[in-house]
């Protein structure tokens, strides 16, 4: 317990000032963490507009319809990020590497497939060292205090879509929220004579669950919708066995709009809110969020090329909540006759909130088999 409340006290210090180094989002930091994306490379090489319509994007339950045979896809990146804070006499550059999807679905009869897989929830990856000045014996003794965080809340999924009519597809999915992260605090004295270094080390699990539904609906040939909701319990945080944290999630919903301007091209967009401000009413720092994406694909099957843009808000931050805006591209190869696709992507992101700004280049790549 001692390290718990070391490790919350130097948490509850760490925004806006200090020196930050980390290897996920900063603005994740004054929350429970930077919520994951739910997209395949494809989808995500299109602004994430692609997600609702996409069976190897963890998004939505109804588009595993479209996995006609047994398949299965992974995502993968690897981000450098900059950051930026408001005064700081030089921005810091940091490297990270996620296989943040995965997805596997394959039909049970005719009209029913089965799937599942795993994707981040929350990413509490970071690193953040904070100097200051503390009265000790009516003395000020300078002191740097540093806490690590390294883990992430997993979104283990299990969903079943039907297709009830040609044009109509419905989908229902469990949730089962896990992980942990490995907190490491630690505070060094600049007076090492007369006072030693401390260090705290604590693991946390989370544990949650969740459930979500959606529906594909063909109004015409080359017109589809798409809606979905999704409403997760609270998140519990233990640490050797112990509750020592309680959180509610928010409840998401969102609707997507596809069409296939011929044989060769198609275009989407999506917007998506979740009410994190709802989850967390005490907590000033805690935003609703609203995002939005557009996308194309255009060339054949085969060898497709990608591009899109998306924007919105960050759930967590100080003041107002922080916007993001997102630019990406790019394409995809077939092979061995269609039973494999490579896909590759790439994403340039930045962030703005209070103090920081945050500039992101990712590379992606994604494997679907179809054996």
């Amino acid at each position: 317990m001692k390290a718990l409340v070391m490790v919350t006290a130097l948490a509850l210090a760490i925004w806006p000032s200090g020196r930050v180094a980390a290897q996920d989002s900063q603005f994740g930091i004054k929350g429970l963490g930077t919520p994951g994306r739910w997209e395949s490379v494809r989808a995500r090489s299109t602004g994430g507009a692609f997600a609702p319509f996409d069976p190897f994007s963890p998004l939505t339950d109804a588009s595993l319809a479209d996995a006609r045979r047994m398949s299965a896809s992974i995502t993968g990146g690897t981000s450098w990020r900059t950051l930026e804070p408001t005064g700081a006499a030089q921005a810091s550059s940091l490297r990270a590497t996620r296989f943040p999807a995965l997805v596997i679905a394959g039909p049970v009869t005719r009209r029913i497939v089965v799937g599942g897989g795993f994707a981040t929830y929350l990413d509490r990856t970071f690193g953040v060292r904070i100097q200051d000045t503390i009265d000790l014996r009516g003395v000020q003794e300078p002191v740097t205090d540093e806490i690590t965080s390294d883990g992430a809340v997993t979104d283990l999924r299990l969903a079943a879509a039907a297709r009830l009519h040609t044009r109509l597809a419905l989908g229902l999915g469990f949730h089962l929220l896990t992980g942990s992260t490995r907190v490491v605090a630690t505070r060094s004295f600049a007076d090492s004579t007369n006072y030693r270094n401390s260090t705290a080390r604590d693991e946390v699990a989370y544990s949650g669950a969740g459930g979500s539904a959606s529906l594909l609906l063909d109004v015409t040939r080359d017109v589809r919708l798409a809606g979905w909701l999704r409403s997760d319990s609270r998140l519990r945080a233990d640490i050797g066995g112990r509750q020592v944290a309680e959180n509610d999630l928010p409840f998401s919903y969102g609707a997507g709009l596809q069409w296939r301007a011929g044989a060769q091209a198609a275009v989407a967009g999506t917007v998506m809110w979740r009410n994190w401000r709802g989850a967390s009413p005490a907590d000033s720092n805690s935003h609703d969020t609203l995002n939005w994406s557009v996308g194309a694909e255009i060339g054949s099957l085969g060898t497709p090329l990608r591009f899109g843009v998306r924007g919105g808000q960050l759930p967590f931050g100080v003041g107002q909540a922080p916007s993001e805006v997102a630019y990406s591209a790019g394409l995809g190869r077939q092979f061995s006759g269609g039973r494999g696709r490579l896909d590759i992507g790439l994403e340039r992101l930045e962030r703005k909130g209070t103090a920081l700004t945050e500039r992101v280049w990712t590379f992606l790549v994604g494997l679907t088999v179809r054996p």
